[in-house]
């Protein structure tokens, strides 16, 4: 195996592909079983690239002295020197009057006791075309930036340099002033400014700013509707008479509130930051920043659910009954809509000393409204303790998984049953597994539009503390006080169903995660993709050259069949379905814009390869 020229951290320039230019980047890795070392270009963009196309930092350095003591010697004094050679300290010789005026650098002819002048060809920034990812043209900046140098303006005001009528060019002439001299020295500052290897520029992707939801007022409708729905539906689920078109506005504020309520869930809070902060699970590290840095989170997801399940069976084994949650499960959502709205004020008012490098894209926009439900800030922390992160999966899962097992045992007890009925067991095993496959891939959830696009304000902190532990458990709740009995045929086709989704849902997201990792890995070698100006390449084959997002389509089969075993006798209990599917349609919508600036040209020729979104032949 052939040893490694480049060592991980080590900075160098590499060549981006398909052109001739090189850049500087940071070694992140090296592959030996391919031979490609994983680089970082100054932009954040990486990539796999063979050692021939990066090069040390040290070929790029230009040389004082371009020849050594040793053959300076080992040269006769009475050989000529080449024109290129620059002029050899000590010796200053004089010049005419009239060689004065002229531009070229003179050298000394060591043979004849004269002078040698090289018409040299001047270089043009005009002559190169160095253009951004973003669009942004570099010459014209460039250009500008050597018109202002101080240098430059000097020599322009003292010196006139003439064009020469032919490139390459030789003139001979003879001069024997000193006087020209101080000339050359200042026409080879002029040079060497002109001939200095411009910065690397940096290559910035720039988000444009698109408004979600219909900005400030489709944000304000939203915060102001989507707390009393969730309440409503959340109250008549509990009820005999549940349907979703009863309506009951005489709400107290003791319905609203409970301080004991409002205890009990900040004190289950507590408990799943805790778990949260627990020194087990592996270290991996999000997406790049705009800043150049990588956030570190800690995976300990799993390993959190089964402490809660420990201390929910430690509960039940000292007689502490957990139906109380669904006695008061409404004041529950609502203490929890509460303490949402706490986190936000202070999520936003934390933001306010945050740099915009720290902003979400939201963040920038200017108004309030949309800023405050959005969030402002894209990843508020407390110490090391991440918010989204944290609302994301322990509070937003495991908070799932525990209402729907109290809604289990809270049925056994009002219906009188020895057992768990067929449809209950369904919801909560369908939602066990969603959860448990969420919780063992949360790596790869590093890179869900919440996480890695959207800031954290009002939208996110209601949805994981509210939202997905309340409105995803209507099926359960439902079934409490509306048992359906399920026949071997609905039990069976519901399991298929389930079956199914779940298998283009899991199979999507192997495959991505996995040629993510790894684009050469044989075991991938029969999927087909095209490679983007980024470096990255998308997939044309597989799970994703059937539709464009075949991960959600598993996502909407399985929310209408956790829908099934709650019967047909009225809509309430399929809101999740609705919801769902709603809430999919409209994120491929944000996703294919953050992907449509992320590859440009390259996206539509990918939508032209795959051009059906979720349902092939329909949608």
């Amino acid at each position: 195996m052939p040893d490694r020229k480049f060592a991980d951290g080590d900075a160098a320039r590499a060549r981006w592909p398909g052109s001739t230019l090189y850049f500087e980047v940071n070694i992140v890795s090296f592959d030996s079983t391919t031979q490609l070392y994983s680089v970082l270009f100054s932009d954040g963009t990486e990539m796999k690239l063979k050692e021939n196309d990066i090069l040390s930092l040290n070929i790029f350095r230009i040389k004082k002295n371009s020849v050594s003591p040793s053959r300076r010697r080992s040269r006769s004094r009475t050989r000529s020197r080449s024109p290129a050679r620059t002029q050899p300290r000590g010796r200053s010789p004089g010049l005419t009057p009239k060689s004065a005026q002229m531009s070229s650098p003179v050298i000394r002819d060591s043979r004849k006791g004269d002078y040698l002048k090289v018409h040299l060809t001047p270089l043009k920034l005009q002559d190169f075309n160095i253009v951004t990812r973003n669009g942004e043209d570099v010459t014209a900046r460039h250009a500008k930036v050597l018109k202002e140098s101080p240098v430059v303006q000097a020599v322009e005001e003292e010196v006139k340099v003439e064009e020469p009528q032919m490139k390459n060019e030789k003139v001979l002439r003879y001069s024997q002033r000193k006087e020209y001299f101080e000339e050359s020295k200042k026409k080879e500052v002029y040079k060497e400014y002109i001939l200095k290897p411009e910065p690397t520029p940096k290559i910035v992707p720039v988000e444009k700013p698109v408004v979600e939801f219909g900005g400030a007022a489709g944000a304000a409708f939203m915060m102001l509707s989507m707390p009393p729905v969730l309440y409503h539906l959340v109250y008549m689920c509990t009820r005999e008479d549940a349907s979703l078109w009863n309506f009951y506005p005489s709400w107290t504020f003791s319905d609203l509130w409970d301080s004991t309520v409002f205890g009990y869930l900040a004190l289950w809070i507590l408990l799943l930051a805790l778990s949260y902060l627990l020194p087990i699970g592996k270290i991996a590290h999000g997406i790049l920043l705009e800043n150049g840095k990588r956030l570190s989170y800690r995976i300990n997801g799993l390993s959190a659910l089964l402490l809660m399940g420990v201390l929910v069976a430690v509960l039940l084994y000292h007689r502490i009954s957990l139906i109380y949650v669904y006695d008061h499960l409404h004041l529950f959502a609502a203490s929890a809509t509460i303490l949402s709205l706490i986190l936000s004020v202070y999520v936003y008012v934390r933001s306010r000393r945050a740099s915009q490098e720290e902003l979400s894209v939201a963040g920038k926009s200017g108004s309030f409204i949309y800023t405050f439900f959005m969030g402002r800030a894209l990843n508020p922390h407390i110490g090391k303790f991440d918010l989204k992160h944290f609302s994301a999966v322990h509070a937003a899962l495991i908070g799932w998984v525990f209402i729907n097992f109290v809604m289990l045992l809270s049925e056994m007890k009002i219906q009188q049953l020895e057992s768990p009925s067929a449809s209950m067991i369904l919801v909560n095993a369908f939602h066990l597994l969603y959860v448990l496959h969420a919780l063992w891939n949360e790596e790869s959830m590093l890179t869900s539009l919440d996480i890695a696009h959207d800031g954290f304000g009002f939208m996110l902190a209601f949805g994981n503390l509210v939202w997905v532990p309340f409105a995803y458990t209507l099926q359960a709740a439902y079934l409490v006080r509306h048992p359906v009995e399920v026949s071997r045929i609905v039990l069976g086709a519901t399991v298929l169903m389930n079956t199914f989704g779940y298998v283009i849902f899991r199979s999507a997201n192997t495959q991505k995660n996995a040629f993510r990792k790894n684009p050469g890995d044989p075991r991938l070698s029969y999927l087909k993709s095209i490679a983007t100006s980024c470096g990255s390449k998308l997939l044309t084959s597989g799970w994703w050259g059937l539709v464009r997002h075949p991960n959600y389509l598993g996502d909407i089969i399985m929310a209408w069949a956790w829908c099934l075993p709650c019967g047909f006798n009225d809509v309430l209990p399929y809101f999740y379905g609705f919801f769902l599917t709603g809430l999919l349609i409209h994120r491929v919508s944000r996703v294919e814009h953050q992907c449509r600036v992320k590859y440009g040209r390259d996206w539509d020729k990918y939508c032209h390869l795959v051009p059906y979104r979720i349902l092939p032949y329909v949608y």
